[in-house]
């Protein structure tokens, strides 16, 4: 979709999708590309933050004469769709405050050698490669990023680190790599199996997936099973992939470090968060017409997500409204004593949310509610009155609660549709 002249507050039919975006000017010159698990929510954000006439988003968005966005089905095609278009485009204001130790590439090294590396672009020499266009993929907002997709390859397709070795890497032993460092496959062979790794990493999904189909099909009519049972491993862990939001948080990437930890004690000043919260749930409920309603417990422990400690609740109550569902939620939650007692916890909503929870929470549990609307946090202070706080949207500390409350929203609505699948089919 596209918008003849720039709006000065987010348009209001944008979708909530995973996917990515981009500003163009009067041209169609892309000024600047990104993406998100929530679109909707990350060009909010935008528009907000050009309201600071000094601000990066201020000096793209005058420009802008249309919004282009393209969604996709899963985060890890964003994360992939956005570095080829900016690899393709190269937008001034995606360069101009990157640093260049932080931007990262994935690199396949020259023959013989084929290894796979991440590279941050000041370590990156264009004249070493004979083939830059089909050896250097990205670039990555950080080596974080770089990193996950190299692991996501070597889960998925497999890949090895010493093609021209005498030994299997240890990687072949566990079914990751394909074996040209044990004799299994040919060096020649290799190659061939390096081009689907190119092929992912340029965001040819659907090509990638019927090559395999064809190398499945092949091998089922040579009666070669054993290699067809691994292509067609290959083509499942691919679909699995793509259909997936695991990697949700590689493309908000707050600075979950001890240091924003330390933000919370200090920006916010709530009187019951005296140390850096070491771990966080955080709790939405999703809910159609009152029906099928559902909440969730996300658990991030030192800013990192503890998915295993993630928990679902079906709420059966005859009372109705988020808030009452919320406090449904809540007294399940404090009946587990043998679960880890939470360092602060944030409702996904507002004061409503917020009064009816704090009533059934141990004093020494700080609480707080953030609402979408405009990012506010609310808590209540020692006098038991309502404190409304806004913190800059670049806040480090707004951006990684931000984070958690939306993987809540993300955790919760998926199990609703689920929910409602199954009432569907009953």
């Amino acid at each position: 979709m596209s918008y003849g002249r720039p709006p000065y507050s987010a348009p209001s039919d944008l979708p909530s999708s995973p996917g990515v975006y981009i500003f163009a000017d009067k041209e169609g010159t892309p000024l600047y590309i990104g993406k998100s698990i929530n679109l909707k929510s990350r060009l909010a954000q935008h528009f907000e933050n050009s309201r600071d006439s000094e601000s990066k988003a201020a000096h793209f968005i005058i420009q802008t004469k249309s919004l282009i966005l393209q969604t996709v089905d899963s985060d890890l095609a964003a994360i992939i769709l956005e570095a080829n278009l900016i690899k393709t485009y190269q937008p001034y204001y995606n360069s101009a405050t990157k640093d260049d130790k932080t931007v990262s590439y994935i690199v396949i090294d020259n023959s013989p050698n084929y290894t796979l590396k991440v590279l941050h672009r000041s370590d990156l020499n264009l004249q070493e490669y004979t083939s830059p266009k089909t050896q250097i993929y990205g670039p990555y907002p950080s080596g974080t990023v770089a990193n996950q997709l190299l692991k996501q390859i070597r889960h998925i397709i497999g890949y090895c680190q010493n093609p021209q070795g005498k030994r299997a890497c240890f990687y072949f032993h566990i079914g990751q790599c394909p074996g040209p460092c044990s004799g299994t496959i040919s060096l020649a062979a290799y190659v061939k199996h390096l081009t689907r790794i190119k092929i992912f990493l340029s965001g040819r999904f659907q090509n990638l997936m019927e090559s395999l189909k064809k190398e499945i099909n092949a091998n089922a009519r040579k009666e070669k099973f054993e290699a067809a049972a691994v292509f067609k491993h290959q083509l499942e862990s691919l679909q699995i992939a793509l259909s997936s939001h695991q990697y949700s948080q590689l493309l908000i990437l707050p600075s979950a470090t001890n240091k924003v930890l330390e933000q919370a004690v200090l920006l916010l000043k709530h009187p019951k968060l005296k140390n850096p919260p070491h771990r966080i749930e955080c709790y939405d409920v999703a809910t159609l017409s009152q029906e099928n309603t559902v909440g969730a417990m996300v658990v991030f422990v030192d800013g990192q997500p503890a998915k295993d400690e993630y928990r679902k609740f079906l709420v059966r109550t005859n009372k109705l409204g988020d808030p009452v569902a919320m406090k449904h939620v809540m007294v399940r939650r404090l009946g587990h004593h043998d679960w880890d007692r939470p360092d602060l916890i944030i409702l996904d909503g507002g004061v409503p949310q917020l009064s009816v929870v704090s009533e059934i929470i141990p004093d020494d549990i700080p609480i707080i509610a953030l609402s979408k609307k405009r990012e506010t946090i609310h808590f209540y202070d020692t006098d038991h009155q309502i404190v409304n706080l806004n913190l800059p949207l670049h806040s480090s500390l707004l951006k990684l609660f931000q984070y958690i409350r939306d993987e809540a929203h993300r955790f919760s609505t998926t199990y609703h549709k689920k929910r409602r699948k199954i009432t569907t089919l009953g």
